[in-house]
């Protein structure tokens, strides 16, 4: 593994992409879904478990930080390393798949309607692929370029639509159960942070300015729940939730109310770019973590490592094209589970990771 530099800013607006990946085509639809009125509650306890499950991530990231994360896991499963390290690849693809996914559908059902979304969707996993095979500095890079892109759309969208908000759409507050805001909540949580294990694809001895990681990392989980919350509230706040819940990408349809000067309208097509560079770069690092992995685990040759490389993107392909056939995401409403499951099993994981190696020291 090529052994790149990076620097703490770098991976801040890196862990800013990771943790928005979801929020315009995953948990948005689902918690204004779930929650209704209640969704700000819900966003800002599972940002407080969010904070906790991050925490977790980072004590198992920081520990022997001159090792990668294959390395950490055969020197703290001895015998059993090989399978974890399976299990986690197997994870991160279908983290992977999810993302890709969910991007192909929304550009071939809100733009390209006639153009076969397989074409799209080779497309994005090409845009990924290249990116990620340039190594974690050229990564980093764009995800950096991306950020200020990002940050000035969506000051942009949030200023054009706050003088339209009607805080009358939020009320009343607790119209669902506690078990439905506990559930949004924990999905949210999940979704938001499990991503972060990405970063388990580089070593803290990588980061140049490392004593400034722990700041940058805890800023980038603050900023993207920033981003999470005035999304949410916005969107909920223009249409109300019973309007919302139809679409399914809410927070897109909200922007379609975006107009500069009476005259230029559609600018939702400039602004959904916020979502489509979290993706990207979300997709792009979860490429490179299960690359590094598989370099650092098998020590395989170049060319076998290319064939296992073509053999996952196959996977990748084929998958969303001819097995995820219903193209709609009201079908997330049960289907939802199926990926958070797999974060599920990712946190598990880092979690045993931990815990073994406490009882091996």
């Amino acid at each position: 593994m090529k052994d790149d530099k990076i620097n703490s800013f770098g991976l801040f607006t890196m862990i800013n992409s990771l943790t928005s990946a979801s929020l315009y085509g995953i948990f948005s639809s689902y918690i204004i879904y779930k929650a209704k009125n209640a969704s700000l509650i819900s966003i800002t306890i599972g940002f407080i478990i969010s904070l906790i499950i991050s925490k977790i991530i980072y004590s198992f990231f920081i520990k022997y930080p001159n090792l990668s994360f294959s390395n950490k896991m055969k020197l703290i499963h001895k015998k059993t390393n090989k399978i974890i390290i399976i299990i986690s690849l197997l994870a991160s693809i279908f983290g992977y798949i999810l993302f890709t996914y969910r991007l192909t559908t929304f550009l071939s059902t809100q733009y390209l309607i006639e153009t076969p979304p397989i074409f799209l969707s080779i497309l994005i996993l090409f845009i990924t692929y290249y990116i990620s095979s340039k190594g974690l500095e050229t990564t980093i890079k764009v995800s950096t370029i991306s950020f200020f892109i990002s940050m000035f759309i969506f000051l942009f969208d949030f200023i054009s639509l706050i003088g339209e908000v009607k805080l009358d759409n939020l009320l009343p507050i607790f119209i669902v159960s506690k078990k439905d805001i506990f559930i949004s909540s924990i999905t949210f949580a999940f979704y938001f942070t499990i991503p972060l294990t990405n970063l388990f694809s580089l070593n803290l001895n990588q980061i140049e300015d490392k004593n400034k990681f722990k700041r940058y990392y805890y800023l980038g989980i603050t900023l993207s729940f920033i981003i999470a919350i005035l999304s949410i509230f916005t969107t909920i706040c223009l249409s109300g939730t019973k309007i919302n819940e139809l679409f399914d990408y809410p927070i897109y349809t909200t922007l379609k109310r975006i107009k500069l000067f009476s005259f230029l309208d559609s600018l939702e097509n400039v602004s959904i770019m916020l979502w489509i560079l979290f993706i990207i770069n979300a997709s792009s690092m979860s490429l490179l973590f299960i690359f590094n992995t598989i370099n650092g685990t098998f020590n395989l040759t170049k060319k076998k490592n290319n064939i296992i490389k073509f053999i996952i993107m196959s996977i990748c392909f084929t998958i969303p094209n001819f097995i995820f056939t219903n193209n709609n995401y009201n079908e997330s409403y049960n289907y939802i589970w199926i990926p958070f499951i797999v974060l599920l099993l990712i946190f598990l994981i880092v979690i045993y990771s931990l815990i073994k190696d406490r009882f091996n020291n």
